[in-house]
Order: structure tokens, then C-alpha cells, then sequence
């Protein structure tokens, strides 16, 4: 089978080397370098692993920012929007939440409204 792609100038050189490096053919090269990468798990984490990731990492504190007050002071004093209707709102949400269970009926998941 052939692939083309288009790569940096910068990688080309980098595999040129290497290819060199270990007198092998650039398409040797990136044959072999594609075949380890497919073989190594790191390069392709499940949701698991991600997901371990994620939760093994301390949270930055540059990206935590204080309280500057009352949430609900702040939700009381915005503007209100003159286009919002609650009674079509209600409706809305519940045709979604009625789709919602009709997938997961065919899914054969569990329902799960919070």
C-alpha cells in the first residue's frame, strides 16, 4: 500500500538522518518508527488511563480563582433576558429529556436525570 503525506522540512531532515543513521530507506524508516508507535500504548491511552491522568494531576493554582462574592447575589442582579419564556423553556427541556430516554432505552443504558 502507498501513503503520501506532507511533512515539515524540519521532520524530513530528522528522518533522513536517522534513516541514515541506521542505513535504512526513509519509507524503512517510517515503516519501523510507525509500527513501534502503533505497538506502544502510551501513544493511544484508553479512557481509563486518560481518565487516571486527569485525576492524578494537582490542580494549578495560577487557574483557581477566589470568590468575588455571593453566587446568588450575582444571579439575582443580572439583567433579565425579555425573550426567555419559561413555559417554552419547560417544554423544551422536557422533549430533550424525553430523547435523552428514548436513546437510552436503545442503548440499553440506564436512565440518569440529575
Amino acid at each position: 500500500m502507498t501513503l503520501t503525506i506532507t511533512l515539515p522540512d524540519e521532520l524530513v531532515e530528522q528522518l533522513q538522518q536517522t534513516a541514515e543513521a541506521q542505513q535504512l530507506s526513509m519509507d524503512e524508516t517510517v515503516a519501523l518508527i510507525l509500527r513501534n508507535a502503533l505497538h506502544d500504548n502510551a501513544y493511544f491511552p484508553t479512557l481509563d488511563q486518560v481518565v487516571a491522568k486527569i485525576k492524578a494531576t494537582p490542580p494549578n493554582p495560577l487557574s483557581i480563582r477566589p470568590a468575588q462574592g455571593s453566587l446568588a447575589d450575582a444571579l439575582r442582579a443580572a439583567p433579565r433576558d425579555p425573550e426567555f419564556n419559561l413555559a417554552t423553556w419547560t417544554r423544551l427541556w422536557e422533549a430533550i429529556e424525553a430523547e435523552i430516554d428514548a436513546l437510552a432505552n436503545e442503548s440499553g443504558m440506564p436512565e440518569n436525570h440529575e
